[in-house]
């Protein structure tokens, strides 16, 4: 993993921001390959359209990119820090970036769209510091001393500090939702601040045919949609094998779950289990609805025959009094008046 991240700082010195953030789809695939060659995971149509989309996405990504990529030097970042229009972008991040931190912090919302905006917007900060220090690292190998200014120190704390809350941020959202849902959610989102960062600070799309732009963002789009068809499903299906026991104990899922299964998870907001408490009769209902004793049963001895009784109440009483053991019923109508004495 190591590795790895050291070579996408690498790429950032040599091809544009715009251009390395898509190609970040091709990590999704090695995983998808990692877990069919080695974890024997199973292998899914979904699983060859999206690789297919991925791949189709990534040629056109090379293809129609921008053909000229200038290394800045300290002098450089430095005009581009002052220009109007990074100015202009910087304090509308800031300002959604305090919107955020305020829903989160003060009204205690923690939805994946949240915390995966606030991961996208630090990543824009990380994506120009990364690109400006691999940039003047490389001016350094070069025989260009770039180190010694303020500059590059100060674009390295930034990198380090940002790319940290970056992780800290997706964590949260990897413990509180499915990965289906966060990694494609966040990688849409961090290639379009990416991408949004390369524009606006090192000008890629400058000078580019409008047909260059069209075909760049459509390989975009197809990234996103092999990334979706990679990623979703995979938790769901694993957990289907787990639940089907549990299924057949409750009985059929209640009409929240269908309501779950229409509505994506990320619109819907967390609902905290510890607040909402079932009511006192709906726990009997299960309680009673769990036995296998239904329809109740009562042996009449006047009559001498078995009769149905519809309602727990009515079993009171109807224990027979030849009987040395105890009726299976009156614990059920044991529990369920205990339940309405709390």
């Amino acid at each position: 993993m190591v590795l790895g991240e050291v070579g996408n700082f690498s790429a950032y010195g040599f091809a544009p921001a715009s251009l390395v953030a898509p190609l970040g789809t091709t990590t999704v695939i090695a995983n998808m390959f990692i877990a069919v060659g080695i974890l024997k995971e199973k292998l899914r149509p979904a699983d060859i359209f999206g690789c297919s989309m991925a791949v189709v996405g990534a040629f056109l990504l090379v293809n129609f990119s921008t053909r000229t990529e200038k290394v800045l030097d300290a002098d450089g970042i430095v005009e581009h820090l002052q220009k109007l229009a990074f100015i202009i972008y910087l304090c509308t991040e800031v300002a959604v970036l305090t919107a955020l931190f305020v829903v989160k912090l003060k009204f205690h919302i923690d939805s994946v769209l949240v915390l995966i905006l606030i991961t996208a917007l630090l990543a824009s900060f990380t994506v120009i510091s990364a690109k400006a220090v691999s940039g003047m690292l490389q001016l350094t190998m070069a025989g260009c001393l770039q180190i010694h200014y303020a500059i590059f120190w100060l674009l390295v704390v930034i990198m380090v500090v940002t790319g940290i809350a970056q992780v800290k941020f997706l964590n949260q959202a990897m413990q509180l939702f499915d990965s289906t849902t966060v990694v494609p959610t966040n990688f849409v989102f961090f290639t379009i601040s990416a991408i949004l960062a390369g524009i606006v600070f090192y000008n890629e799309f400058w000078g580019m045919a409008p047909f260059d732009v069209f075909m760049f963002l459509l390989g975009c789009v197809l990234c996103f949609i092999g990334v979706y068809f990679i990623t979703a499903g995979r938790v769901a299906e694993s957990a289907n094998a787990s639940t089907v026991e549990v299924t057949s104990v409750q009985g059929p899922q209640s009409s929240l779950g269908s309501y779950r299964d229409v509505i994506p998870t990320w619109l819907l907001s967390p609902i905290s289990q510890q607040e909402v408490q079932p009511r006192r009769s709906d726990v009997a209902h299960n309680i009673l609805a769990s036995t296998e004793q239904q329809p109740f049963i009562s042996w009449d001895e006047d009559s001498g025959t078995i009769q149905e009784v519809s309602t727990p109440d009515t079993l009171q009483g109807q224990q027979s009094p030849h009987s040395d053991t105890k009726s299976p019923s009156n614990d059920v109508t044991a529990g369920y008046g205990a339940l309405d004495s709390h």
